[in-house]
C-alpha cells in the first residue's frame, strides 16, 4: 500500500470533528465535514462547504457568517466542483496541506499546495477573513493564505498586485455566473506596466477597458472620491520586491454594525457594498467603471448595449439570445446566434450571395475597425464585404470605409436626437435575405398601426373639442384619456 494510503488509513480511526463546537481551527487529526464549518474569532467570516444555487455543485468557501443572503466572498475549489458529498471532508494530509478529501476513495479534490517541508500545520480562519496555514509551532508564519490565492473579493488587510520574487500575481478574477463561481470573463489587477495604477481586463485580451488612474501617494487619480472617504486608509507599495496595494478600514469612522464588500462582479465590474445590521441585503455604494456599456464585451457577439435600458444588452436584429438560460444568470458570453445562416456560408461554391445589409444608425462603433482603403464610396464598401463571407457589418463615413469580420463586439446604442453625440454612425449589418425582408415587413406594419393610431387620435381631438388656443392643454388631457 502506499504511503500515503497508510497514513490516511490511520488518520480515518482518529480523525475528530473540528467543530464539536464553535473554532477557528482545524488541527492535525481534525476534519471539517458538509455540514460543520469553522468561524473567525470576530463572528464576522465563516468557513465550510456550501452548495450553488440551483445547481448539484458543492465548493469550499469564506461568506459573510453575520448577513442574511448568502454571499461567498472566497471559494477554493472555484474550477472543479464537487457532485458527491458522501463521505466528504476538509482535513490536513500527510504532507502537511490542507486538503479535500472523499474519504470513501482517499481522492484529493483541491489541496493548498504548499511546499511544506514538515507535517505539523494547522489551519485557521483570521477575523480578517484570511485562511491561512501555519506550522504549529509558530502560528504567525504562514506557510499558506488564502489571502495569496483571491477568487473575486478583496478583503482588508490584503494584499492586490505583485510579489517581484515569485512571480505570485494576486488578482480578482469574476464568478462566470450568478450561480458559477468558476472563473469568469474579467479581472482586476495591478497594472502590470510601469504606471502604479489598477486596471480592468477581460480575460481574452490585454488592453485594459478601464484603469483606475497613476496613484498619487493618496488615491488613484481618476477616483478623486477615494480622497472624501474616511473610513478607508488605503497605501500603495512599488520596490524591487513587490507591487501592490492595500486598503483597511479606520475603525473610529465605521459603524459598528456595518460590513462592506469590494468584488468584482460578473457585469465586469468593480462594486463596492455595504451592509447594515437588521438589513436583510447588501447596497451597492460605487461601481467602476460608472457606465456598464463601458465593460469590453459585456453582452457578448451580435447584441447592443445601451446605458439607458434595463437590461443593458439586446440582440441585435436578425438574431436571438444563445443560451437563455445563462442569459438569465447574467452569463452573456455566447451573446447571440443568427436566426438563419447567411447565403454566402450555405452556398460557399458560388461567386454570387443574396445576403443584406440592414442599417442600425445611431450606435457608436467599436475602435478596433480596420480601415479598407480599396473602397471610396458607400456602394463599394457594402460590395468588399459581400465579396468576403466572413464580413459581418460595415460602416462608411469621414473615415471611409471601416469592415468587421466574424463576431461583431462593442456596439453601442447612443440617442438619435441631439447633438451632444458626436460619436453617432451607422452600422450596416449582414443578414440573410429572408431576414432582411422579414424586418421591413414589420416595419410596415408597426408603421401602418402606428399611422392610423394617431389619425384615430387627431380625429377624436378635433371632433370632440373645438379648436382653440387651449389646444394643447386639451391635447394633453385627452391623451391622459387614451392611456
Amino acid at each position: 500500500m502506499p504511503p500515503f494510503l497508510i497514513v490516511f488509513t490511520l488518520l480515518s480511526c482518529i480523525h475528530t470533528p473540528a467543530n464539536s463546537a464553535a473554532t477557528d481551527t482545524i488541527l492535525a487529526g481534525q476534519s471539517l465535514a458538509v455540514d460543520d464549518k469553522l468561524i473567525s474569532g470576530n463572528g464576522r467570516y465563516a468557513l465550510g462547504f456550501f452548495q450553488a444555487e440551483g445547481t448539484t455543485n458543492w465548493y469550499l468557501g469564506i461568506w459573510f457568517n453575520t448577513v442574511p443572503k448568502f454571499t461567498p466572498a472566497w471559494v477554493g475549489n472555484r474550477d472543479n466542483p464537487v457532485k458527491n458529498t458522501t463521505s466528504l471532508e476538509l482535513t490536513i494530509s500527510h504532507d502537511g496541506n490542507l486538503v479535500i478529501l472523499n474519504r470513501s476513495t482517499m481522492s484529493i479534490i483541491w489541496s493548498t499546495q504548499a511546499n511544506i517541508s514538515r507535517n505539523s500545520t494547522t489551519a485557521r480562519l483570521l477575523s480578517t477573513g484570511n485562511l491561512v496555514l501555519a506550522d504549529s509551532s509558530n502560528l504567525s508564519e504562514f506557510l499558506w493564505q488564502s489571502f495569496d490565492h483571491p477568487t473575486d473579493t478583496f478583503f482588508p488587510g490584503a494584499k492586490h498586485g505583485w510579489d517581484k520574487a515569485t512571480g505570485l500575481n494576486r488578482r480578482f478574477v469574476s464568478w462566470k455566473s450568478l450561480t458559477d463561481p468558476a472563473t469568469g470573463v474579467y479581472y482586476y489587477e495591478v497594472d502590470p506596466a510601469a504606471v502604479d495604477q489598477i486596471v480592468l481586463v477581460a480575460l481574452n485580451s490585454s488592453i485594459p477597458y478601464w484603469s483606475s488612474g497613476a496613484w498619487n501617494g493618496k488615491y488613484f487619480s481618476g477616483i478623486p472620491e477615494m480622497a472624501a472617504r474616511h473610513s478607508i486608509s488605503a497605501n500603495f507599495v512599488h520596490n524591487d520586491r513587490e507591487k501592490y496595494w492595500t486598503y483597511k478600514l479606520v475603525p473610529q469612522y465605521m459603524d459598528p454594525n456595518m460590513l462592506t464588500r469590494n468584488v468584482i462582479d460578473i457585469s465586469g465590474q468593480m462594486k463596492t457594498f455595504i451592509w447594515m445590521k437588521g438589513t436583510p441585503d447588501w447596497v451597492m455604494i460605487n461601481a467602476q467603471p460608472r457606465d456598464q456599456c463601458d465593460v469590453d464585451a459585456i453582452c457578448g457577439p451580435f447584441t447592443i448595449c445601451n446605458d439607458n435600458d434595463f437590461p443593458h444588452c439586446n440582440c441585435m436584429e436578425g438574431f436571438t439570445i444563445t443560451s437563455p438560460k445563462d442569459w438569465d444568470l447574467e452569463d452573456r458570453a455566447g451573446g447571440c446566434s443568427r436566426k438563419t445562416k447567411l447565403d454566402c456560408i450555405s452556398h460557399r461554391g458560388t461567386t454570387h450571395t443574396t445576403d443584406k445589409f440592414y442599417s442600425m444608425p445611431c450606435v457608436k462603433l467599436p475602435n478596433d475597425a480596420p480601415e479598407v482603403d480599396a473602397a471610396a464610396s458607400a456602394s463599394e464598401c457594402a460590395q468588399v464585404c459581400l465579396n468576403n463571407c466572413s464580413c459581418t457589418a460595415y460602416s462608411f463615413g469621414d473615415n471611409g470605409c471601416s469592415m468587421w469580420h466574424n463576431k461583431l463586439l462593442n456596439i453601442r446604442a447612443l440617442p438619435c436626437s441631439g447633438t451632444t453625440n458626436s460619436n453617432r454612425e451607422t452600422l450596416y449589418l449582414r443578414l440573410s435575405a429572408k431576414d432582411v425582408q422579414s424586418l421591413k415587413k414589420k416595419q410596415k406594419r408597426d408603421c401602418y398601426w402606428n399611422c392610423n393610431w394617431y389619425r384615430r387620435f387627431y380625429f377624436r381631438l378635433i371632433c370632440t373639442y373645438p379648436l382653440t388656443d387651449d389646444l394643447e392643454e386639451q391635447t394633453e388631457e385627452l391623451w391622459s384619456d387614451t392611456e
